[in-house]
């Protein structure tokens, strides 16, 4: 797996995480298989390679499809939107990244996650992305139907994947992922993450 492999299955973790957010504050409710297997990525700090992350390329199928549908240059409203939050919480995830002790600390608390499981994973992931990256400016300003957004089961869970997106954000920067990257490899990645998708539909 090259480098730009690995980077793809990262950058598609951040879209997928974005994507399910997305979903949850526009509708309500988002792919139940999708989310645990973002949810889950959190937990995975020690792995091979970047696609067993995510429990294998499946757990990554939605994000490696909008990257292979060209959502970079994607003009469409939801588009903009979603890429508005990826680019947010690369940001943010970078900011972290540079202040040592801060990350420090939020990877502690991020290792504690893996004692947590179902209901209680959502609330535990949720309260550390209050904790270190809610209070970061500029905060990600999500849009959706109020009457989502003020439900007491959804702000939990767009707050657990937005931490998903984060780690996600920390695998694709791993990988030597940055902004210049993103400009200059789009066409790139959205070829492999073609590749990517053609292998899971012959397995």
């Amino acid at each position: 797996m090259t480098l730009l492999d690995e980077r793809t299955i990262a950058l598609s973790g951040v879209l997928q995480a974005c994507k399910l957010v997305q979903q949850l504050a526009r509708t309500g409710h988002c792919d139940e298989q999708d989310m645990q297997a973002s949810l889950q990525s959190v937990l995975v700090l020690d792995a091979v390679n970047t696609q067993s992350v995510f429990g294998g390329v499946e757990g990554v199928r939605t994000g490696l499809a909008l990257m292979a549908g060209g959502i970079f240059n994607s003009a469409q409203v939801p588009d903009v939107e979603l890429l508005r939050y990826v680019v947010s919480i690369m940001q943010l995830q970078a900011q972290l990244y540079r202040n040592t002790q801060k990350f420090a600390d939020f990877g502690s608390d991020v290792e504690r996650l893996s004692s947590y499981s179902g209901d209680d994973l959502v609330e535990a992931c949720s309260a550390v992305y209050q904790k270190h990256v809610s209070t970061m400016q500029p905060q990600v300003i999500i849009q959706g139907e109020a009457g989502h957004l003020q439900n007491s089961v959804i702000p939990p869970q767009i707050r657990a994947l937005l931490l998903a997106a984060v780690r996600a954000s920390v695998l694709w920067q791993q990988k030597r992922g940055s902004r210049f990257r993103l400009l200059w490899e789009r066409t790139r990645m959205q070829n492999s993450a073609r590749e990517w998708l053609s292998q899971t539909r012959t397995h």
